[in-house]
Formats: C-alpha cells, structure tokens, sequence
C-alpha cells in the first residue's frame, strides 16, 4: 500500500493557498502542497490501479496524468483565481476523444465525492445515449442496482418538459431518459476519512467495482458514438 493519507492541515494550506491567491505565497508553500496534497493523491491511483484496470483496461493510470493542477488554466474562464481549493483524480480511456467515459475523486477543505459520467455529453451524444436506453432499458436499470445500494445519486439536470413522455418511455427508466448529462457521485461530508488511508482505500475500490456494470454501458455508448460521428 502506498497512500499515506491526507491530513486536515494540508487541506487548510490548499484553501489558505486558494483564499490568498497569490503567486509569492504558493511558491512559499508550493512543496508542503505537493507532499501534503499530490503526491498522496498520486499514490492513491497507484493504489486503485489494479481495481480499475480490470474495469477499463485502457484506462489511463499514470498518476501524474491522472492528478489534478493546483494552478488553474485561466484562458478561457472569467474567474481569473490562479490556484484551486479542490483538486481531484480522473480515471478516463486512453483515447483521447469526447465524449469519454470516466471515474473520478475530487476533495476539497469540506469534503470529498466520487462517481462515473461522462465528459462532455453533448446533446447529440445524449440524444445516441437515449436510443441506447429504448434498445436496452432492462440491462441498464439492471447496471445500476449494484452502485444504488452503495448510495450514488444522480447529480444532473433534466429536460422540464420531459422526453420520455414524447417516447413513451414510464417507470424507472423515465429519469434516466430525461437527463441532460449523466452522472451518478457519491459525496461526504468532511475530509477525517482522507487520513485513514486502509479504509478509504477499501471504500473506494468496493464503490468503484460497484460502478462497473453502469460505467460499461457508458463506455460502450461513448465509444459507439464517437466511432459513427467522429471521422
């Protein structure tokens, strides 16, 4: 086991670093960030490695390809903050395409999340995903039963007029039809369990493995999509 923990303190320098948002003061604290922060998070995924390699076995796993920035790319954004306060790891297929299937964790001072989705569900690509759910409604609904015992909630928004009544589409499947993205996260309140390194590692590989069965119905879609539309 290589993870350590992450400690209530190296968050708080994260958000302090956050909140002063000034380049002298992160150059100051930039290596107590990285040993506190990232390379925790980097042992993590060489931790959760074999867990999600035998989900995707072309899922990128380097972690340092895999961990967040702490300083922001502020080109195309009009918060111009240059440092995060959260930062997270992103489990996504090698290839570089969108829309993509992924995994992720993402930790703040508050808090941490995990879940699956999919990176930039386009409207077109969500309009595919829907004629996949009429074509496989009963092994959908099937893939989620494992992840919804384990307390992941859908965190998108759907259409207000809804789709699946035009469809004809009831039941349990209706929701999943009406999103305008998908994703399913699993959140906690408070970061004590970042710093108990056995058992976090044990709940995210169980939770993750219990994602398996939604994420390849995903990935299937995504892949399928992008081979009919992306020349």
């Amino acid at each position: 086991m290589n993870f350590n923990g992450i400690t209530s303190d190296a968050m708080f320098l994260l958000a302090i670093n956050r909140f002063n948002d000034d380049k002298a003061f992160y150059e100051e604290n930039k290596e107590a960030i990285k040993e506190g922060v990232i390379v925790p998070l980097r042992k993590l995924v060489a931790d959760l490695a074999p867990t999600m390699v035998k989900i995707n076995p072309e899922m990128i796993l380097d972690p340092v390809r895999c961990v967040s920035r702490v300083r922001r790319d502020t080109r195309y954004t009009h918060d111009k903050s240059l440092y995060r306060e959260n930062l997270w790891v992103m489990f996504r297929h090698a290839k570089n395409q969108l829309p993509t299937t992924s995994m992720w964790l993402e930790i703040r001072q508050s808090g941490f999340e995990y879940g699956c989705g999919v990176i930039s569900s386009t409207p077109s690509f969500m309009e595919y995903y829907r004629k996949k759910l009429t074509e496989n409604g009963d092994a959908f609904l099937e893939a989620t039963k494992t992840f919804k015992k384990n307390k992941f909630k859908i965190w998108a928004d759907s259409y207000k007029k809804s789709k699946a009544d035009a469809a004809g589409i009831d039941g349990e499947l209706k929701k999943w039809y009406d999103l305008k993205e998908i994703f399913v996260i699993k959140r906690h309140e408070g970061i004590e369990l970042l710093n108990q390194p056995e058992e976090l590692l044990a709940l995210l590989k169980k939770d993750y493995k219990s994602l398996n069965k939604f994420y390849d119905f995903l990935h299937k879609t995504a892949t399928e999509f992008n081979m009919e539309n992306i020349k």
